[in-house]
């Protein structure tokens, strides 16, 4: 099942490129046969069945569950071999021209009913000590998601500003910030903006239909994914990595409101600007 060579140039264009690069989001249609899907979701639900500590399951049992893995280290050496299987490594630095890639991690999703509602928009490099052109997730889908349904990312946020995060610890301001000021601008109230002006923000998304993948820069601003009534289940895998262009940005000094512990991934030895390495990240190539 592993993608050549050749099958790997008739999938990277310049025009997928250079619309990443600069939109920082890209829909790949049809980037896994339905062989292939399935190999995927072996790995999905094996991750949903060995969950870490940090996983969050909220509505138990339910017909509204919300399941939420951040990523469990236990779990790489099951998702490493489905990436070069798949090709992914390759495919990942064909986009990039990267002679290097790492796998950064995983995180899986359940959604289900109509209590769980959006995710909140954020930039992933808010919750990481660096950025760069040389950093992607790979986001499936097993279902068939309507554009409503799907993420939505703001177009070419990704080379703007540097958000804080949100710290996702009140879920009647979903703009807390992760780390306060002065470190970085606090999060605006996106879906406020947008309700009182739906031209606010250039925020793109697509219908997906499984096999298909929405792959984008993790600094871009990127939320949402509701489940309706019309799209009541949503099973999502992302898969992150990062290339030869990421480079290392020491976490501000404050400590952050957030519910995990991601100091561990700021290697303080490391010179900010400097290639951002790390051993707790598999290289791939």
């Amino acid at each position: 099942m592993r993608l050549t060579r050749e099958d790997r140039a008739m999938r990277v264009t310049e025009e997928m490129k250079r619309s990443l690069a600069s939109d920082g989001a890209i829909a790949v249609r049809g980037l896994f046969t339905a062989e292939q899907l399935d190999r995927v979701r072996e790995c999905f639900d094996y991750g949903i069945e060995h969950p870490s500590p940090m996983a969050k399951r909220v509505y138990a049992g339910t017909s509204d569950e919300h399941f939420n893995e951040y990523g469990n280290p236990e779990n790489v050496d099951r998702y490493l071999p489905m990436i070069r299987e798949l090709g992914l490594d390759d495919f990942v630095a064909s986009l990039w021209d990267s002679e290097n890639v790492w796998f950064l991690g995983e995180e899986l999703f359940i959604k289900s009913g109509g209590r769980t509602g959006r995710s909140p928009w954020h930039q992933d490099t808010s919750y990481l000590p660096a950025n760069g052109p040389h950093l992607l997730n790979i986001w499936i889908s097993f279902e068939r998601l309507p554009r409503k349904n799907a993420l939505e990312i703001v177009r070419g946020s990704h080379l703007g500003t540097q958000y804080d995060g949100t710290s996702y610890t009140d879920p009647k301001d979903v703009t807390k910030p992760l780390w306060g000021e002065p470190n970085f601008p606090r999060l605006p109230d996106i879906e406020a903006e947008r309700a009182a002006d739906p031209g606010s923000w250039d925020v793109v998304s697509w219908d997906l239909e499984p096999g298909d993948a929405l792959v984008f820069h993790s600094g871009t601003l990127h939320g949402g994914a509701p489940v309706t009534p019309d799209c009541p289940v949503r099973h999502t895998l992302v898969l992150r990595f990062f290339g030869d262009r990421l480079f290392y940005r020491p976490f501000p000094t404050s400590a952050p409101d957030f519910p995990h512990d991601i100091r561990e991934f700021d290697d303080r030895s490391l010179t900010p600007g400097a290639p951002y390495r790390s051993p707790y990240f598999a290289q791939l190539r």
